[in-house]
């Protein structure tokens, strides 16, 4: 692809990331200077107004990447006007309908387009649905083991039906089956914890290992190397978190005994198997005995299956056999033989074992591995919880020997990333302030990527590209929520201008992981600066929107520039659009629809429903789109219903109360469950809700939101809420008082 033309799409990329975030955070202000009508009048004209633009790109030249991203762009704005009525109308915060309905725009354009991006806001928009449906926002829930086990097992079902769907090629993404087959293992890993799910966590050991067999068997029959590693890698968290549960069961001498000569035999096994598979096609010249040379000069091609079965199976087995052992050991230093200071036989022991083991080159590869990486995880384990500052040192320079002395593409990748870790360890028993010892590790950890560039020898800079780039975004990503006054600013700014010149560069020289890193911290920058409480969310909104344009600007001046040489080329999404046109527009049609639909309806029960007072009692949280709130707690939630537990209440999930005035202070107060068709007395209002177990009712007026940084306020000086209700039952939350004020 010509790279021009790639520098542009990055551009455009990027602007428009940027003001569809200063869109969802300006809107996520709740701005008070703003009503009901002049904050829904953007939301229908960005809808139709990004609609328009991708509608008239389509019919340009070379603009089918432009008309794609502003389809896009619509789609998120649609949630946008969503999110803003329930904002509006104080429905609740967070609801599983919102995206749910969301996502029905979402996928249908996944589906036609065949975008990615489509795709990826389809699968995060329903995963939320499903989990807010099941497990709604501070809402606590009753739900037995087995029909909380249901529910995730359900979530993992559908992930399992994407997987194959994907595998089959009915849907063309590859994010969503990378996606989810991590999350089927995934969750069947946290459903047979035997501790979080007590009487039926042992029982899902099973599925868990049919679906690792079925992904193991899968993934050889298909000949893909990258998910066989990902299975090999489930295996190995699998057994360690299986190993731990043991552990925590069994915690005696006898028990660490046992694992010892387990560990021992795991380890003798897999080397007999590994001689098994080599010589099982002795035509072929075998690794060299593990993962040595993985990635040095002169290496050939690695082209045969067979040989990447070996290498999973070297590194699964290394990370079971090094976490195992290492567990054990501790266990048979404490307690079966019973050391009175047992981190200095810890730190000795792994001092003299790393030290052998990086010299003892002629030892089995699995062997020599296992004890390395125990010996260096207890050893500068030990000395961390000790403050050693002296050994910590002596394992730095026994990890940059191993570095030196040991080859491998992954091996000096471990090894780089655990000098860091322990240079990370040393700084902090030097300094007592986080923020300087992040701010030096970056620095040297800028300088390793810098320098790396210029060694000639690719066997060694690779590993410390791939270690030193993604290591130096965290730690200066974590810096930008952690510094204050100026020096905020500064580190903001600093990544923000440093991961778009490592997303421009490296989408020229065609780096695809370096590219990989930054995009996904540049989306985490815009993400998690959503709930950065240091700056404020109209200020984010403002300042990303300035660059926002300023991108856009640049870009269009670029692509102008090299009119010539950044010709778009044509792709099947581009033609997708083109062919469901029609479609795509009566779904714009119809989203423009539902929300009209849910305003009217709104606004008809401002106009025409009956005003009630309640007291109430507020929380304080943040929506994920909708900006700050408080959560309310009405006296009328947990009424003293005496035989709510009994007879026809225990079925019901909807209700209906019957309220009236106290004479007194005109709040309005529970009275008797409604019975349909009985008469209300004067005075008296039907309220609908929905039970939450046998003690609870909520409305669906428990939710108020407000402008940031007023949740303080409320919460403190909140005592009533201004109702009205609608003769069907029908509730919908007009205002908030605090003490002698009213507060719309």
């Amino acid at each position: 692809m010509n790279s021009k033309w790639i520098t542009i799409q990055l551009g455009y990329v990027l602007g428009a990331s940027s003001l569809l975030t200063a869109i969802v955070y300006f809107f996520a202000t709740n701005w008070e200077q703003l009503n009901r009508w002049e904050k829904f009048a953007p939301a229908f004209l960005l809808i139709l107004g990004f609609y328009g633009l991708s509608v008239w790109l389509s019919h340009q030249a070379g603009r089918q990447f432009l008309s794609r991203l502003s389809l896009f762009a619509s789609c998120v704005s649609f949630g946008v006007g969503a999110g803003l009525i329930g904002q509006t109308y104080n429905s609740h915060a967070d609801s599983y309908t919102l995206f749910a309905i969301w996502f029905i725009p979402a996928f249908l354009f996944a589906i036609w387009t065949r975008w990615q991006p489509f795709y990826i806001l389809s699968y995060i928009l329903g995963h939320l649905a499903y989990c807010f449906y099941f497990f709604p926002q501070g809402q606590g829930r009753s739900d037995s083991e087995g029909v909380q086990i249901a529910i995730w097992v359900g979530l993992a079902i559908v992930n399992g039906i994407l997987y194959l769907l994907t595998e089959r090629g009915k849907l063309n993404s590859s994010f969503l089956k990378w996606i989810s087959f991590q999350a089927v293992i995934g969750i069947l890993l946290m459903l047979s914890n035997s501790y979080a799910f007590e009487d039926y966590g042992v029982f899902m050991n099973l599925p868990l290992i049919v679906a690792l067999a079925a992904a193991v068997w899968y993934s050889h029959k298909m000949r893909n190397k990258a998910y066989l590693l990902f299975s090999g890698l489930w295996i190995s968290a699998t057994i360690t978190f299986k190993y731990i549960e043991l552990i925590v069961r069994h915690y005696n001498e006898l028990f660490f005994i046992i694992s010892l000569l387990f560990v021992i035999v795991f380890i003798g096994a897999n080397v007999k198997f590994m001689s098994f598979i080599r010589a099982w096609q002795p035509a072929e010249k075998a690794m060299n005995d593990g993962l040595e040379g993985e990635a040095g000069e002169g290496a050939k091609p690695e082209g045969d299956f067979t040989k990447w079965v070996v290498r999973v199976l070297t590194v699964s087995v290394v990370i079971i056999g090094s976490l195992l052992g290492s567990l054990t050991v501790i266990g048979i230093v404490t307690l079966v033989l019973g050391f009175e200071n047992p981190e200095n036989v810890l730190m000795g022991f792994g001092l003299v074992v790393v030290t052998c083991m990086i010299f003892l080159k002629k030892l089995n590869a699995l062997v020599r591995y296992t004890i390395l990486i125990s010996g260096l995880l207890l050893g500068a384990g030990a000395a961390v919880f000790a403050e050693n500052v002296p050994v910590l040192f002596a394992f730095l320079a026994l990890t940059i020997a191993a570095f030196i002395y040991i080859a491998g593409m992954v091996h000096r990748i471990f090894f780089l990333l655990a000098a860091i870790l322990i240079t990370a360890a040393i700084l902090t028993n030097w300094f007592d302030n986080s923020i300087v010892i992040l701010s030096v590790i970056s620095g040297l950890l800028f300088v390793l990527f810098a320098g790396g560039q210029v060694i000639p020898n690719a066997a060694v800079r690779q590993p410390v590209l791939y270690s030193s780039y993604p290591s130096f975004l965290f730690t200066l990503f974590v810096l930008t929520f952690m510094t204050e006054s100026a020096w905020y600013y500064v580190t903001n700014a600093l990544f923000f201008v440093l991961v778009v010149i490592a997303l421009a560069v490296s989408r020229q020289l065609h780096s695809r992981w370096i590219f990989a890193w930054s995009m996904g911290f540049w989306t985490a920058f815009l993400v998690y600066k959503y709930y950065d409480l240091a700056w404020k969310l109209l200020h984010k909104s403002i300042t990303f929107a300035m660059i926002g344009i300023l991108i856009l600007i640049f870009t269009v001046w670029y692509e102008k520039r090299h009119r010539l040489e950044a010709a778009e080329p044509e792709t099947a999404a581009g033609a997708n659009v083109k062919a469901n046109r029609l479609l795509i527009a009566v779904l714009v049609v119809l989203q423009i629809a539902a929300m009209s639909i849910q305003i009217g309806k709104s606004e008809w029960l401002l106009s025409h429903g009956q005003l009630i007072k309640l007291q109430l009692e507020p929380l304080d949280p943040r929506s994920l789109i909708q900006g700050d709130y408080v959560r309310l707690r009405y006296t009328i939630s947990e009424p003293p219903i005496s035989d709510m537990k009994n007879g026809d209440l225990r079925s019901m999930k909807k209700i209906s109360v019957v309220l009236a005035p106290n004479t007194a202070t005109d709040v309005y107060e529970f009275k008797r469950v409604y019975t349909k068709g009985e008469e209300l007395a004067p005075g008296e209002v039907r309220m609908n809700g929905t039970l939450q177990g046998y003690e609870r009712i909520e409305y669906g007026i428990e939710n108020y939101f407000i402008p940031e940084g007023t949740g303080r306020t409320y919460e403190q000086n909140a005592k009533f809420a201004e109702v009205k209700v609608s003769a069907s039952g029908d509730a919908i939350l007009e205002r908030l008082v605090l003490q002698q004020s009213v507060v719309q």
